[in-house]
């Protein structure tokens, strides 16, 4: 459940002449769409705030066509033709990775690497638990022991997500406290989650909320990301002024936001 893939696409205005209705459109465009649904199974989201017309391949829609106006509809089925290998490879990546993640799922994992904070865990459990009580045992020496029914994985997913909250906060709450000293950017409080779809959240009142699969990227990476929500508490935008305030102290950011992206397709599927 990693970045989708996305394929940003020029969109050219269509003229009043040939304008296209969200509530209907000629036989002909009618026709035309009626192909290009054959060809892919897909989902139209018109988003105003687009400039293009952008492809995405997610685990939740599946092949999602994103159009800034009732307009751009008519473009799909021309679209989805040119663009036909890379919808292709796109989809079958997509169903390569289901096909793996569901071949993880089928067991715990026996190791357990947090590269952020560089430690590795070895993952024992009792073999022949049936019915038995889902429980999580942290030792020493970085030992985690699993006493869970394996035919559940639900089960044991549950526990080892909760633990990795658990380790996260410990873990990012020193780490913030640390930057903020640092760069003098002061916050009201923390709170760790396993959020879906952001890495990362600043709140008007200052509350910083950090999602703990950052445990799996670089510390450099992590320490981007704790960065960039303490520099929101300055400027809650995406602004100009935001960037130069990241920059002053991550003049590596750029590519720091770029290795963010290409980790989270790395992330175990338990933590998902």
């Amino acid at each position: 459940m990693g970045t989708p893939d996305q394929l940003f696409l020029p969109f050219a205005e269509a003229s009043a002449s040939a304008s296209y209705s969200a509530t209907g459109s000629s036989f002909a465009d009618a026709m035309a769409d009626k192909t290009a649904r054959e060809a892919f199974r897909y989902r139209v989201r018109e988003n105003r705030r687009a400039k293009r017309i952008i492809l995405r391949v997610t685990v939740t829609h599946g092949l999602e066509v994103v159009v800034p106006s009732a307009a751009a509809r008519r473009q799909i089925p021309e679209i989805l033709a040119k663009n036909r290998t890379w919808i292709e490879r796109a989809l079958k990546r997509l169903g390569d990775e289901q096909v793996a993640a569901n071949r993880e799922l089928q067991a715990p994992p026996a190791v357990i690497a947090l590269p952020a904070v560089a430690e590795i865990w070895t993952v024992t459990r009792e073999h022949d638990v049936t019915g038995a009580r889902a429980r999580l045992e942290q030792r020493a020496h970085h030992h985690l022991h699993l006493r869970a029914d394996l035919r559940d994985s639900g089960g044991w997913q549950t526990l080892l997500r909760t633990w990795l909250i658990a380790r996260a906060e410990k873990a990012f709450s020193a780490w913030l406290k640390q930057l903020s000293v640092r760069t003098q950017l002061s916050y009201a409080r923390i709170t760790v989650r396993l959020q879906k779809t952001r890495w990362g959240s600043c709140s008007r009142s200052g509350n910083i909320s950090l999602n703990a699969r950052l445990l799996f990227v670089a510390p450099e990476i992590a320490s981007y990301v704790l960065l960039h929500e303490l520099c929101h508490t300055k400027e809650l935008n995406h602004s100009i002024r935001f960037w130069r305030l990241v920059e002053r102290f991550e003049p590596n950011w750029r590519k720091l936001d770029r290795a963010l992206t290409e980790a989270s397709r790395t992330l175990p599927r338990w933590a998902m």
